[in-house]
């Protein structure tokens, strides 16, 4: 064994090794092989559960596709994870595309069956709930002037800081810890702030987004079904905001950057 590996296996646990413990990982592999046989595209060449974990590793710390590559050569804790040894190769950034693309429409479920096996060992995870919505590029070349794709006619255009994007966009919940408790998917051209509520359950006691979400009716709603109401207002014309209280600013949740 060498030195670093042994730094690895000396280490303090960290959630990361709880959930790591927790979880019933066959399970999933065996969900996610028949998800991948029936693929026309069929399996990446990468071990199925490496990628799933990959996945699960974005969602908690909000990373990109690129800084998920950079961080798993980075980060032991991350390759301990994921179950990569020091010598094994590091999956690409298209490679992570197109896992994430082929389990489309299956990622809820099986993200529900991670947090069903932390709910079983007594792991709260309810409570405030952040939301946010991040853009998944189609995996076909771009449509000119746009249009649709003929090949992948569900998603839609999105522009952000004058950045176009062909895809879809989920809109994704993370609970306390930063856990994620369901996902749904769009086309790009849907409003981040749409179906907000289809993400909440009555476990949910708070709501956390940024200022793509406010509205009169979404206050109401919330406060009707006892949710308290996180989300950060917008300005209105002539008036300033006030500046959110010091216990605010260090309350547990930080908002997601990704858009």
């Amino acid at each position: 064994m060498s030195f670093a590996e042994m730094l690895v296996t000396q280490r303090r646990e960290s959630s990361l090794d709880k959930i790591l413990s927790l979880v019933k990982w066959e399970r999933l592999r065996y969900r996610l092989r028949k998800i991948l046989d029936r693929s026309s595209e069929g399996r990446s060449g990468c071990d199925e559960l490496v990628m799933f974990r990959v996945m699960i590793l974005q969602k908690l710390y909000d990373l990109l596709d690129p800084q998920r590559e950079e961080m798993l050569y980075d980060r032991l804790s991350f390759r301990r994870f994921c179950g990569l040894g020091l010598e094994d190769k590091i999956p690409d950034e298209t490679t992570i595309l197109r896992f994430r693309n082929l389990l489309q429409g299956h990622s809820e479920k099986l993200l529900s069956l991670v947090n069903q096996d932390l709910g079983e060992k007594e792991i709260e995870w309810a409570g405030g709930r952040i939301v946010d919505a991040t853009r998944v590029r189609s995996k076909v070349r771009p449509p000119r002037g746009g249009g649709l794709s003929d090949v992948d006619p569900e998603a839609g255009w999105t522009c952000k800081n004058g950045e176009y994007t062909y895809g879809y966009k989920g809109h994704v919940p993370t609970i306390k810890k930063r856990l994620i408790c369901k996902t749904k998917m769009t086309s790009a051209d849907v409003h981040d702030s749409q179906g907000l509520e289809s993400l909440l359950d009555e476990t949910t006691m708070k709501v956390y987004a940024d200022k793509a979400y406010p509205s009169k009716a979404r206050r109401q709603r919330l406060k009707d079904h006892g949710i308290k109401n996180g989300i950060l207002h917008k300005k209105s014309k002539g008036k300033t905001l006030r500046s959110p209280s010091k216990s605010a600013q260090q309350g547990p949740f930080s908002y997601p950057q990704h858009g």
